[in-house]
């Protein structure tokens, strides 16, 4: 399954089965149209104005239609190595596709990751024992 938001119109699109064709589709209700293929299965669902349905807030994490970064592109936006990306692609942390010989990063895959990895260096207003005053 695959979501995709495009906000120049306001559609969000549900893929259920990627790579079936469409044979005909059906509005079930204004603003929600369904894809069937030959044999009658849904194969997609469009919901148009979805911003009125679910909050912008987690539209705009979804991935744009047809927008994918390369593995050398996503480690530049996030301040990361490509080899640490590639490493968290393998460890199956960081969704990506291999296309022939090069890994492609959705955009809202990366931001997930890097909502997910723990904090690093020390916490701010943690105060250490150990620590002396210093005299002049």
């Amino acid at each position: 399954m695959k979501w995709t938001y495009d906000p120049s119109v306001d559609a969000l699109m549900i893929t259920l089965l990627p790579g079936k064709r469409s044979k005909r589709a059906e509005e079930l209700r204004p603003g929600l149209i369904c894809d069937f293929d030959a044999a009658g299965h849904p194969i997609s669902i469009e919901i148009l104005e979805a911003s009125s349905h679910l909050p912008l807030k987690n539209l705009e994490r979804l991935p744009l239609p047809g927008v994918m970064l390369t593995l050398l592109e996503a480690s530049r936006r996030a301040g990361l190595d490509p080899a640490t990306l590639r490493q968290q692609i393998h460890n199956k942390r960081l969704r990506a596709t291999k296309r022939r010989r090069e890994w492609w990063v959705d955009p809202s895959a990366l931001q997930d990751y890097l909502d997910s990895r723990a904090p690093q260096g020390r916490r701010n207003g943690r105060k250490n024992s150990a620590r002396r005053p210093v005299t002049y």
